[in-house]
């Protein structure tokens, strides 16, 4: 934690060890009925019954409840004790450090205390054990005692929080305490009712109390468990679509000779940059983290022969290079990114003065994101080799960026980079295992897959990544072809398949046709046509769900299961655009089971952009050239995990 951060947590500690004091002292030399101690004893079994707030290190307790009416009857030092001994126990039965153990002690004592004392003197009342009479004129103050307590209590332990995690207190605060207060304003309603049933009947009513308790903190339990469920499958997801996006990326790097790595070693610094600037804002890191990966996707329109020239750029190659950022935004903008990820990606080659592309915008008009990713660029592309010259030294690189700063770098990032560069770049050998294998393909020959002879693959990365499919989606003209050829080159680095089909709906015959296969036994599958609710792909596009590990043969015929290799398992998602289900794909591979649920969720997650893919292909023409489809032999579906 800060020197900052450090200074206020010992600050709490020692006001409210300090008020704790008092309060001792005010109980003792006060006259406190024995039934205080009930109450105390209540408020110290409940606080056992505690709940961990999703997503913070911060926990609730209906032991507020109790202390509300221990501040009702007893006055606020009687309640300010009581919860601080709580937070003592509490300390000692989770094993909290000793400095935790102060902060919390005089975080609840304050709390307790203040918003105590502002009751009493709006109210205009004593404490209210065995006062006669209960107004309605204590709503109001009641209200503002709860809301008092729970902005004191949340306030503080939200700002030291945000000292940990380098935030603003307020962010916190809205994100993970602000819908608890409803809580406190129940609390402190019930332990009113309670006093007001104390006063009219007799402390036995206590005992109305624990069912109450346990039903409460059941419910609570639930709801924050289905918080925690949903923010790890969140999680989870956005762990699976970033894996994705960066094997796509790594692979368009490929493309690039003499870019190994370089996207990686981008997105690593320009994250730990922004946040040494002090960006905490969790959308922007995310926008940031995706752009470095993506920021030259463009690069696929543009010539292998100007990408890889041993020499300086022409003016009208440097014109085409250009290029790379715009087009690179377009196609990325039909990706629908929950963060601003295409602002990024256009704008990484503008000047700070102006005078940059594409759009030649200045100062703060560029992203942030755009201006951090411009410098680790930069400083990444000096410090690597080139066909034109050999890598610059660190030393080097550092004073060009100082000479373009303020020219076409932010000097604020400029300077924070220098001071930080050291820490934050990883090292110029760091190269994602699929741009390896990717690198290591240009000079590789394939083995026979399926029993024809091993075909050479000199360039295979520029084949992989099927620039031409992307250059024809780019402009509008692609086919299904291009769709699964881009499909194919993403799918196979990410899911253990050996073959992929895409199984389009022939509306006219109530079917599913394979209109394009890659992989093992592309040949076989291609053409293969099941009916509609029947077969595999059948009954995944009329029930609009996955099958995970089915038995291929049900689709394909029994022959596949002995070709060498086999399709033994395979996994099949729908793809549907607008509520209509245009068609299926469906992955394939030899070890049985082979296929998780990690899986299912990957290909169920890019459906909608597949599914819009091929709604807005023109398949008359890529149709007209399959063989004519045959059938396949239809067994009962089995082996399906839902």
């Amino acid at each position: 934690m800060s020197r900052n951060g450090r200074t206020y947590i010992s600050a709490v500690a020692a006001i409210g060890v300090a008020l704790g004091g008092y309060c001792v002292v005010t109980l003792v030399h006060g006259r406190v009925p024995r039934e205080f101690f009930i109450f105390a004893a209540l408020t110290l079994l409940s606080g056992r019954f505690t709940l961990k707030v999703p997503s913070v290190e911060a926990h609730f307790s209906p032991s507020e409840m109790f202390v509300f009416a221990s501040v009702l009857l007893f006055g606020p030092e009687a309640g300010a004790i009581t919860l601080a001994a709580d937070s003592v126990l509490i300390a000692w039965q989770r094993k909290l450090t000793r400095v935790q153990t102060l902060f919390n002690f005089g975080n609840l004592t304050l709390s307790v205390w203040l918003s105590g004392k502002l009751f009493f003197f709006i109210a205009g009342v004593r404490p209210l054990f065995n006062a006669m009479a209960l107004s309605g004129g204590l709503i109001l103050p009641l209200l503002l005692f709860a809301a008092a307590f729970f902005v004191v209590n949340s306030g503080l332990t939200a700002t030291a929080i945000a000292f940990t995690k380098n935030r603003s207190p307020v962010a916190v605060w809205r994100e993970h305490f602000l819908w608890l207060g409803p809580g406190y304003a129940a609390g402190a309603c019930v332990a009113l009712l309670l006093v007001v049933a104390l006063n009219l009947v007799h402390f036995s009513a206590l005992v109305l109390l624990p069912p109450l308790l346990l039903v409460f903190y059941i419910t609570m339990r639930s709801s924050f468990g289905r918080v925690e469920d949903a923010k790890g499958h969140v999680i989870a997801l956005n762990r699976l679509y970033l894996s994705t996006v960066e094997t796509l990326a790594t692979a368009i790097d490929a493309k690039d000779e003499v870019t190994h790595g370089h996207i990686r070693r981008v997105q690593v610094a320009a994250l730990a940059l922004a946040r040494e600037i002090g960006i905490s804002d969790d959308t922007t890191l995310q926008a940031i983290e995706a752009a470095a990966l993506l920021h030259d996707t463009g690069k696929i329109a543009v010539p292998e022969h100007i990408l890889n020239k041993p020499g300086k750029l022409t003016p009208a190659e440097f014109e085409k290079m250009k290029l790379h950022a715009p087009i690179g935004a377009d196609i990325l903008s039909a990706i629908d990114f929950p963060y601003p990820v295409v602002p990024i990606v256009r704008h990484h080659h503008e000047n700070w003065d102006g005078t940059g592309y594409p759009d030649r915008i200045a100062g703060e008009a560029i992203p942030i994101g755009a201006r951090i990713l411009s410098v680790v660029d930069c400083f990444d592309a000096l410090t690597s080799d080139r066909p034109y010259r050999r890598r610059m030294s660190n030393a080097d690189a550092l004073a060009i960026l100082r000479e373009r700063r303020g020219t076409m770098y932010d000097p604020a990032i400029v300077d924070t980079f220098v001071r930080v560069y050291q820490r934050i770049m990883p090292s110029g050998d760091s190269v994602h295992p699929v741009a390896k294998t990717l690198g290591d393909a240009r000079t590789t020959k394939l083995e026979p897959v399926d029993g024809g002879a091993g075909i050479a693959i000199e360039g295979a990365a520029s084949e992989v990544l099927a620039v031409t499919s992307l250059a024809r989606a780019v402009s509008g003209e692609a086919t299904i072809a291009d769709v699964g050829a881009l499909t194919w080159m993403m799918l196979r680095q990410v899911v253990p398949c050996i073959s992929m089909g895409i199984f389009i709906r022939d509306e006219r015959h109530d079917a599913m046709i394979v209109q394009y296969a890659d992989g093992a036994h592309a040949s076989t599958l291609r053409g293969t046509r099941v009916t509609l609710g029947a077969g595999i792909a059948g009954w995944s596009a009329a029930h609009r769900r996955f099958v995970l590990n089915a038995d291929p043969s049900i689709d394909l015929g029994p022959g596949v299961a002995s070709c060498s290799p086999p399709l033994r398992t395979s996994v099949t998602v729908p793809l549907a655009n607008e509520g209509h289900v245009l068609a299926v794909i469906s992955l394939y591979a030899s070890n049985p089971e082979t296929f998780t649920d990690d899986h299912a969720r990957l290909l169920t997650l890019l459906a909608p952009s597949l599914a819009t893919s091929i709604a807005s292909l023109d398949r008359t023409g890529s149709r007209a050239q399959q063989p004519e489809p045959r059938r396949a032999a239809l067994g009962e579906l089995r082996l399906l995990k839902r």
